[in-house]
């Protein structure tokens, strides 16, 4: 086949134009840091990172929901380290004002230090974390528990049995709170208690606040319990962080090495194409430049 002077010029115009694409693309990868500008430059490429990228989406939401979750339960655990602490020290007064030897104006003092107590523990079963009152159930904004006057004395409360989840990984839901109900009136009521303690010593009845002694020990023992929980709860997210955090590592690795260019390898494909490019333009330059007038002189 003969091969013309216009056959020539159109094969050195599409390698020099195919030479700047390609040194156009290297420009464009250094510019950017990124392999591919296009889904269309690797379709393949393209649809693992936006899996990978989702994934890594959907791990930011479970970290985020652990961090919320590992706070709330802190608070928890704070709180019922309080109460227990309010209670030992009514276990103390209960073993002192069972023993006979002690005259009524002690008695009332100690059930004075109770009345004292069961404020307290009133304040601490109403703690509360971002404006939301962690012993209350899935009732966040009520606060659950309130003391009612009356002879006796009672504590009502006004919170549900709501449990809230946190999905923490794909498909796995945690509870993170413990309803009032069940720590602070389950089956030993520990408001009851104190107020039972508290009237047993300004009556005087010693055999009485013997038995409050033992009931403010069932009393110890669920905020125990619920201590328990929270401790294993919190011990079960922060696995799962350190697991998520280190899939979060790996899959940060694997985006990386499909979407970011290899600078230096790139840099020197950039200098090789100018190289190349430059050649182009010199073999081009004297391809074009030949007319019939040179042919025929």
């Amino acid at each position: 086949m003969r091969i013309t002077n216009s056959m020539l010029s159109n094969l050195v115009l599409q390698d020099i134009s195919s030479s700047y694409g390609r040194m156009e693309g290297y420009q464009l990868q250094l510019s950017s840091g990124k392999k591919y500008q296009y889904p269309s430059d690797n379709p393949a490429a393209v649809n693992q990172s936006l899996n990978i990228k989702s994934s890594l989406k959907n791990i930011d939401q479970y970290l985020s929901n652990i961090n919320n979750g590992v706070s709330w339960l802190n608070t928890a655990d704070s709180a019922l380290r309080d109460a227990a602490d309010l209670l030992h020290t009514a276990k103390e007064l209960a073993v002192k004002g069972a023993n006979a030897t002690y005259s009524q104006d002690e008695l009332n003092s100690m059930a004075t230090e109770v009345d004292q107590l069961l404020g307290s523990m009133l304040d601490t079963a109403n703690t509360s974390y971002a404006g939301r009152y962690i012993f209350a159930g899935f009732k966040t904004t009520t606060q659950p528990f309130t003391k009612v006057a009356g002879s006796p004395d009672t504590v009502s409360y006004n919170g549900d049995q709501g449990s809230t989840n946190y999905e923490i990984d794909q498909g796995v839901n945690v509870t993170i709170n413990i309803p009032g109900s069940t720590v602070f009136k389950g089956s030993t009521d520990v408001f009851q208690t104190l107020i039972n303690l508290r009237d047993h010593l300004r009556a005087g009845n010693y055999a009485a606040v013997s038995g409050d002694a033992s009931q403010v020990d069932n009393a110890l023992n669920a905020i125990t319990s619920a201590l328990s929980t929270v401790g294993t709860t919190t011990n079960r997210l922060d696995l799962t962080k350190n697991n998520l955090e280190q899939g979060q590592v790996n899959l940060s690795q694997i985006l990386s090495n499909v979407e970011d260019a290899d600078m230096p390898n790139v840099l020197v494909k950039l200098k090789t194409e100018q190289t190349v490019y430059q050649a182009a333009l010199m073999t081009g330059s004297m391809v074009i430049q030949k007319s019939l007038i040179d042919f025929l002189t």
